[in-house]
C-alpha cells in the first residue's frame, strides 16, 4: 500500500449566507490558501475572501476601444482616402454609416480578446484545487469550503477542527495515494 498525503480539507455549507460568513471567518483566522466552490455566484464572496478587484473589465474596455479605433480608422481610410465613392450625395466621412461596423468590431475585439486573456490569465492559479477525483457536490446544492495543504498555517487536525468550528457539515480530509500533491 502506498503512503497517503493530505492535500486539503473540505467542508459543506448549505446556505449562501452561511458560506459568506464562513469565508470571512476563514480569512480572519489567517488562512490564505482557501477557496469556496459554489453552485452559483454569491454576492460579496470576493470581499469576504479578501480578493482584490478584477482587472478584466479594464482590459475588456481597452479592447473595445481598440475595436472602435480599428473600425473607424479602416472605414475612414477606405471610404475617405483610398477609394472615395459618392453614395447619394452623402459626404465621404459619414460617421452614421460607420456605426454598425464600428459596433460589431467593438464587440468582436472585446469578446475575443477578453476570452483569450481569460484563458492565458486563468492558467495562473495560486490556490491548488481539490483533486478531480474528489466529488465535492458544489455544482448541485452545496457551498464547499476548500482549505489547501499548501497553506503556510497547515496542520491537518487543526484545519479539520477549525472548519467544524465555523459550522461546516461533512468535514473531510482529502488525501492522495502515493504521497504527491495533485
Amino acid at each position: 500500500m502506498m503512503p497517503t498525503s493530505s492535500t486539503g480539507v473540505l467542508g459543506d455549507f448549505y446556505e449562501p449566507d452561511d458560506a459568506l460568513a464562513a469565508a470571512a471567518k476563514v480569512r480572519a483566522a489567517g488562512w490564505t490558501h482557501f477557496d469556496f466552490l459554489t453552485p452559483f455566484p454569491v454576492h460579496g464572496m470576493e470581499e469576504a475572501m479578501g480578493q482584490k478587484r478584477s482587472w478584466v473589465p479594464w482590459t475588456t474596455a481597452a479592447l473595445a476601444l481598440g475595436g472602435i479605433l480599428f473600425a473607424q480608422g479602416l472605414q475612414n481610410y477606405v471610404m475617405v482616402w483610398d477609394w472615395p465613392m459618392n453614395f447619394g450625395g452623402k459626404p465621404f466621412a459619414s460617421w452614421p454609416a460607420f456605426v454598425p461596423i464600428t459596433f460589431e468590431a467593438m464587440v468582436f475585439w472585446a469578446a475575443l480578446g477578453s476570452a483569450f486573456i481569460a484563458i492565458v490569465a486563468g492558467k495562473k492559479d495560486t490556490i491548488p484545487q481539490p483533486p478531480a477525483s474528489v466529488k465535492t457536490g458544489a455544482t448541485f446544492d452545496r457551498f464547499v469550503l476548500w482549505i489547501s495543504a499548501t497553506d503556510p498555517k497547515w496542520n491537518a487536525d487543526e484545519a479539520q477542527r477549525f472548519v467544524r468550528s465555523i459550522g461546516a457539515d461533512d468535514v473531510r480530509l482529502v488525501a492522495v495515494e502515493g504521497g504527491s500533491h495533485a
